[in-house]
Formats: structure tokens, sequence, C-alpha cells
């Protein structure tokens, strides 16, 4: 990476990492509208995570936590069908109102919201959604609202590889996380913006490796430090203001803005483009990039409000698919 050398001489190793014991916890119920699949819903067969990459999801139970303000919480998640029981770890009992916010976080997060059954009379008439609902019933995508969250993770998602940017959210994560040590597990948390804020883009570029993203980071953790956003209140609200309150953040377009909270533009990339086009234009595109813009617009005519919902059905259910259409790029 040009001009890394000589940042070496200037900035010694830096670790923001912390581990905090969580010893109390609080227990409560949440009910989901069926159809709902947990399992599904928060191990998804792509592999995103429901929180954080490092939640640990094993015999049919979810360790994870999240963030309530700058309160770190973690999470016990169990269901027997769509009954969800829930543990929470706290290094001190809730407010009454951290409690309720707490609660709607997780209902949201696990797709309560969502009208799974009207996105699935909606898929009949579509031969390949028809076939990624009947693949994964009850799949909810859910709406966890960390903001700061999803634009660590768009940010380095942007022009990079798989693997590179799952290289960077590692060492963001061991570097800047907060590690929340519960019920004989330890999860990382994503760091909050208030502390990416305060950071020289220099360390982020020696510590995680980010590149130029560095700088797209930081000024993004600066804004939302003192904007802070609810995706909840974002889902009240028209959706082309949605996006442009998203759009406003520094390093944040449309694409970004879609991965953090999709609604009717699905976030199609130089590679996704691909598998749509074969799935729905039969057709392998000469030049993916030109082809972004068309192709979102014509999906977007296609699905309209189901866009989300749709484009992630598809992105999880693509080795299947692949075994009955000829999908190029199927990794």
């Amino acid at each position: 990476m040009r001009g890394m050398p000589s940042l070496y001489l200037y900035y010694p190793s830096h670790n923001n990492h912390t581990t905090m014991h969580l010893p109390y916890s609080e227990a409560f119920t949440l009910t989901i509208p069926e159809p709902f699949d947990f399992a599904l819903t928060v191990a998804k067969p792509a592999g995103w995570p429901w929180s954080t990459p490092k939640e640990v999801f094993e015999n049919n139970t979810l360790w994870t936590g999240v963030w309530i303000g700058d309160i770190p919480v973690g999470l016990v998640m169990q269901a027997k069908k769509n009954r969800v029981s829930v543990r929470a770890f706290i290094s001190s009992p809730l407010t009454k109102g951290d409690r309720n916010d707490l609660r709607k976080m997780i209902r949201a997060g696990l797709g309560a919201d969502e009208d799974l059954a009207g996105f699935y009379r909606f898929a009949q008439d579509d031969p390949v959604l028809k076939k990624v609902t009947a693949d994964h019933h009850g799949m909810r995508i859910g709406l966890l609202d960390d903001v700061f969250g999803g634009i660590i993770l768009a940010i380095l998602l942007q022009m990079a590889p798989i693997e590179r940017s799952e290289q960077m959210m590692d060492r963001v994560l061991e570097h800047f996380g907060t590690t929340v040590s519960f019920d004989a597990q330890e999860v990382i948390l994503w760091p909050r913006a208030e502390e990416i804020a305060e950071l020289d883009p220099a360390i982020l570029r020696k510590e995680a490796m980010l590149g130029y993203r560095a700088e797209r980071l930081v000024k993004a953790a600066q804004y939302i430090a003192a904007h802070p956003i609810s995706l909840r209140h974002l889902a009240a609200i028209p959706e082309d203001e949605a996006m442009k309150v998203l759009t406003a953040i520094p390093g944040i377009g449309r694409y970004s803005a879609a991965i953090i909270f999709g609604q009717s533009t699905p976030p199609i990339d130089a590679w996704s483009v691909v598998i749509m086009s074969e799935l729905y234009e039969g057709k392998t595109p000469e030049n993916s990039r030109d082809e972004i813009e068309r192709v979102q617009q014509s999906l977007s005519a296609r699905w309209g409000t189901w866009s989300w919902l749709a484009f992630a059905y598809i992105l999880n259910d693509i080795p299947t698919l692949a075994g009955i259409y000829p999908l190029s790029r199927v990794r």
C-alpha cells in the first residue's frame, strides 16, 4: 500500500480492544409471527451474522450481543417454534426504558414486523422467488437497529472481494471491538461510533489494513456520533427520505445505504449483477459494472416493496439455484 512504510514509523501499535464481564441477567420471551424459523433467521445459509461476525450459534442457541446506547448487552437466545426465549446479560440491572428498547431491538432484529406471508404470496408468481421461499420457509431477514455496525459492514464491502472484506472486519473487531464475557462464552461487539470517531485514520490503516476506507470510516463515525440515527425511525418514514438521511453520512452512497437499510432498492454490485442477470435475463453481462444501474432499476420495478426480501432470499439460496440455473459467478 503506497505510503504505508512511513506511517509505521510514526504510529505505534494501537489496541483499543477491551473485555467486559457481564454478571447480571434478565430473562423474557418474545413471540414472532408465523411463519418463523429461528435457525434460518439468526444463522442464515449464506453466513450472514445476526449481530456480529464473532457471535456463536450452536445446538439451536445463539450467543451474541448488542449495544443499547453505551451499554453492552450479551444475549443468549433459543426458540421453540415461534416463541424466542432471551437471556440478557449486563453489567448492572437495566432501567425500564433500556429494557423496553432492548425488547424492541430484538423483535425488529428477528423480523417480527416483516409481512412474510404477504411476501410468500407475491413470490408464487415469480419462479425464482417461489423456489427460494420454499427452500427457506420461515427465514426472516430482520432489521437490527445498529446503524454503525451496518456502516462498518457497508464501507468494508466497498470495492473489495469478500475475502478481503472479511479480513478487514476481523481486524476491526479484534483491535477495536469490545469483548463481552457471559454464560461461559465470549462475543466481540462492533466498536461504537464514538470510539472510532476519536481515532487517527492512520491507526485504522495500520492495525486493520483498511487502506482508503480508514478515512471514510472515521468521518462516518464522527458524523454518526454527532447525528445519531435509528433504523426503527427510518422504517417509519418514506423510503426516499430515509435514503437521504443515510446518504448524508460521509462515504455512504445509495449502494451502501441499501446494505444498511434495504427496502425497494436492492444493493446490486458487480458480483450480484451477474447473478441477477443470469437468473432473470438468461444472459451474462459483458461489462458487469455498466449494467448495475439498469439491472437494479429492473429488479426494483419487478419486486417493488419486496425488493430487499427477494434479494436476501436469493443470495441465501445461491448453491441450490446454481443447480438449476447456469450461474457463472458462484463462489
